[in-house]
C-alpha cells in the first residue's frame, strides 16, 4: 500500500494584474468623471441657483448722474471667474455666464494643496480678487437673490446629490 500525495498550484498572476489594472487605471478614470461631473454641477448650481453668485452692477450703484436698474445690471467679472480643478487639472469654465464680463481673472493654473498619490479631489474656485469679501461682506451690492453664502447654501444643500454623482460614476 502507498500513499500518493497529490499537490495543488494556483496561479493567481492574471487576476492579480487584473485587480491591479482596477485599482490603478479603471478606478480613478471613473472618479475623475463622476467628480468633474459632480463639481461642474456644483459651480453650476453655485451660480444658477439662489443664492447666486453675486451679480456686479453697471458700475456699481449710481456714478455721477448715472443710476443703474437692476433690470440693467448684468453677470461680472465674479460670475466669469469661476473654474473647475480634478486632480489639479482644468476641466470646466464660467466664462459664458459672465455676460458682458471679460473673464479676466480666470485661473489657468490649479493653486490648492497637493493631491496625494491615490487621492482625488475636485476644487472650484470662482477667482475674482474680491470673491470671498463679496461672498461674505457685501451681500446689499448684489441683485435680489444673489450674495452671501452662494457656495455653503449649494455644498450643504446638494452634498448628497453631488456624492451620488460620484457613486455612480464609480459604480462597476
Amino acid at each position: 500500500m502507498s500513499l500518493r500525495t497529490e499537490t495543488m498550484h494556483l496561479d493567481t498572476r492574471t487576476m492579480m494584474g487584473n485587480l491591479k489594472r482596477l485599482n490603478i487605471v479603471i478606478m480613478p478614470a471613473k472618479i475623475k468623471v463622476g467628480l468633474t461631473v459632480a463639481g461642474n454641477r456644483f459651480m453650476i448650481d453655485s451660480i444658477l441657483q439662489e443664492p447666486t453668485v453675486p451679480i456686479r452692477r453697471k458700475p456699481y450703484g449710481s456714478w455721477g448722474a448715472v443710476v443703474w436698474t437692476a433690470s440693467e445690471r448684468k453677470a461680472g467679472e465674479l460670475r466669469a471667474s469661476g473654474a473647475l480643478f480634478v486632480d489639479g487639472v482644468k476641466k470646466r469654465d464660467t466664462r459664458h455666464y459672465g455676460e458682458m464680463a471679460t473673464g479676466k481673472y480666470q485661473p489657468t493654473l490649479y493653486g490648492g494643496t497637493p493631491i496625494l498619490l491615490m487621492s482625488h479631489e475636485a476644487c472650484v474656485v470662482f477667482n475674482a480678487p474680491y470673491a470671498a469679501e463679496q461672498h461674505n461682506k457685501w451681500p446689499e451690492k448684489t441683485q435680489e437673490g444673489a450674495g452671501m453664502l452662494f457656495m455653503s447654501e449649494k455644498l450643504y444643500g446638494n452634498g448628497v446629490e453631488y456624492l451620488a454623482i460620484v457613486a455612480r460614476a464609480i459604480r462597476l
